[in-house]
């Protein structure tokens, strides 16, 4: 018996097991491959309402509003972010100081 084989398998064992892997793997690559060709149908033919969306009609180049903002700065994603984040939370700052008739500059 081969060296290899865990000493509770046979050499029947072991090869069933081997069948039965190379079926799994059939199945398996007969699956990616099925995937693989509907991506391609879906990448050929873009359903309004499905990932394509109604806007980019299948363009390559698409981007999306927020993508077009963040192009004009000359900030990472993450920086902008921040930015949104302060400028939404001053804009809070002021509507709740307004509601309550309180002074801004009377803070400091």
């Amino acid at each position: 018996m081969p060296e290899h084989l865990p000493e509770h398998l046979t050499e029947q064992q072991a090869a069933a097991r081997e069948a039965e892997l190379a079926a799994r793997e059939a199945a398996l690559e007969a699956r990616e491959a099925e995937l693989a060709a509907r991506e391609a149908e879906a990448g050929q033919s873009p359903r309004p309402g499905g990932k394509g969306g109604f806007l980019n009609n299948g363009d390559p180049g698409f981007k999306n509003s927020k993508e077009k903002i963040y192009d004009h700065f000359p900030l990472s994603v993450h920086q902008m972010d921040i930015l949104i984040a302060v400028v939404v939370a001053l804009i809070v700052l002021f509507v709740f100081l307004g509601v309550n008739q309180i002074s801004f500059f009377g803070l400091f």
